[in-house]
């Protein structure tokens, strides 16, 4: 494992430039967007002034240059975008930052960010180094160990921990912040123009993306996870040299992304670094979230989310000993407690290992029951789509009918059309359906592009008529990135590797933290 604050200029280039940095949410393993990245970024090395000499300067003048999937983060009322940054867009940006003199200012704002032995930061970006392990693995596996596990530890140092996250953080983030955390407030109120700086490039960056907005950043890239712990490093920083200048210095804090643990041995002090965290946070525009602020002083117990207490004491570690049907049963009662919860994953896997090692079903568990059940879970949890279109096309090996499959399939699509933001679900549902038929149609647009309905991609996934180079647009732009072999490859039973970051036969299962990204 290697986080990017270890990584050279050009190393750092590459990590950004890979699909997994582009696009950090879960899609089908036939979906690859390196290709494009690389050969928009060897186009614009062509360019003597790069993105700009092909119409950059214009892109803030339209409201939708990237790609959003609305994602449902309830069933309800809530969403959460994801965004497919334009290209171009992207990758001039990860030219900005990795520009050799630009990261080394980058570098030495990170040392400074982490100065401070008592505030510790989980949650840099970082690397894989083994082929088998993914990136976001890695990222999980961290938080698992650096966050929980050190919680666990510090028990026997302080008796009490804060817990607390920054409400609505991603769409909160005032960009003009970036400068300030990258060169001090008061040196970035003196640079104003676009190019006096690193922090107001990739300010003014951001903003060409959004339409010239000044309030949030885009989710759903490796990339602006960096652009947040900029911020959030400026946050330790002040929030440091606050405590200092208070006297406070018997503390320890353990921070990932937006998620704050702050262990003291007083109630007193606890109290006093939560108010001094909020006025640093309102300094830049952003506030704690209220509904999940609390104090314990039950360390151990309370350092491992609810969830997962609950959930080990239902399942333990695995949902063995009981019918299919019902362990999908528990865990749907589970998900009704405890909504898009990490651990609804985590059983799902164990479900779906269950049913491909089951040749013949139980007389009580009825096929049709159980993929009501699961399709029930997905209802209320559209975080684990993935997970449950794992489970549901495996357990269409025990159904020979092709025509049932697609009937289940359309069910499915019904339910939830009257749920907006199911972008999500149209390309896991696609990922089961199309080895059965290939023509089954859904609405979502990066659906069409996987089936062929669109014949140019890029025109329908990004909006690009501020490009003034046309020999650009229809050649560079054009770079598929639905990798055809491994579509004609996919097979009708998902391989888990597609969707679960830690096969369950491996042990320990750690969740991923659920940070608020809004």
């Amino acid at each position: 494992m290697k986080l990017v604050t270890q990584m050279n200029a050009a190393e750092a280039k590459d990590f950004f430039l890979k699909h997994s940095s582009y696009s950090n949410f879960n899609l089908p393993s036939y979906f690859n967007f390196t290709d494009l990245l690389l050969n928009v970024d060897e186009a614009l090395r062509e360019k003597p002034r790069g993105a700009i000499d092909i119409g950059l300067p214009r892109a803030r003048k339209f409201s939708r240059t990237s790609y959003t999937l609305q994602t449902n983060k309830d069933g309800h009322y809530a969403w959460r975008p994801f965004e497919l940054i334009h290209p171009v867009l992207y990758v001039h940006l990860v030219n900005q930052l990795t520009e050799e003199n630009n990261w080394q200012v980058l570098l030495d704002r990170f040392e400074q960010f982490s100065s401070n032995p008592n505030i510790v930061c989980a949650s840099i970006p970082r690397e894989s180094e083994e082929e088998n392990i993914s990136d976001t693995a890695e990222s999980v596996h961290g938080w698992w160990v650096d966050v929980e596990q050190e919680s666990i530890s510090l028990a026997i140092d302080f008796k009490y921990v804060f817990f607390t996250d920054i409400a609505n953080f991603y769409p909160s983030i005032y960009t003009h912040s970036i400068p300030w955390a990258i060169h001090t407030k008061e040196v970035a109120k003196l640079q104003r123009n676009r190019n006096d700086s690193l922090g107001n490039e990739i300010d003014n960056s951001i903003q060409d993306m959004r339409n010239g907005q000044t309030n949030g950043i885009p989710q759903g890239s490796v990339l602006m996870d960096f652009i947040a712990e900029i911020i959030m490093g400026y946050v330790d920083l002040s929030l440091g040299d606050r405590l200092r200048d208070s006297g406070i210095h018997d503390y320890k804090i353990l921070r990932f992304r937006d998620d704050f643990r702050v262990f003291t041995n007083s109630k007193e002090n606890a109290e006093s670094i939560i108010r001094h965290l909020t006025i640093v946070l309102q300094e830049l525009g952003l506030q704690l979230n209220s509904e999940k602020t609390f104090l314990s002083e039950d360390i151990v117990i309370d350092s491992i989310k609810p969830d997962k207490r609950e959930a080990l004491m239902i399942f333990g570690k695995n949902v063995s000993g009981t019918t299919i049907q019902k362990a999908l049963l528990k865990l749907s009662l589970f998900s009704r407690k405890y909504k898009n919860s990490g651990q609804i994953e985590r059983y799902l896997s164990s479900i779906n290992r269950r049913v491909m090692k089951t040749k013949a079903l139980k007389s009580s568990d009825n096929i049709a029951a159980m993929v009501s059940v699961l399709v029930d879970i997905m209802y209320h949890n559209p975080r684990v789509f993935a997970s449950a279109a794992l489970v549901l096309s495996t357990l269409f090996k025990f159904i020979e009918d092709d025509d049932k499959k697609l009937g289940i399939i359309d069910k499915i699509k019904n339910k939830f059309e009257p749920v907006l933001g199911t972008g999500m679900l149209d390309i896991w549902l696609q990922r089961v359906s199309f080895p059965v038929n290939q023509d089954v149609e859904y609405q979502e647009t990066l659906c069409n592009v996987v089936s062929g309905a669109i014949d140019i991609p890029h025109e329908h996934v990004w909006y690009s008529e501020w490009i003034t180079d046309q020999r650009f647009k229809n050649g560079v732009l054009a770079t598929q990135f639905i990798v055809e072999e491994t579509l004609a490859q996919a097979s009708s039973i998902i391989n888990e590797d597609e969707v679960v970051l830690f096969p369950y036969s491996s042990g320990e299962v750690v969740e991923q933290p659920e940070h608020e990204e809004g």
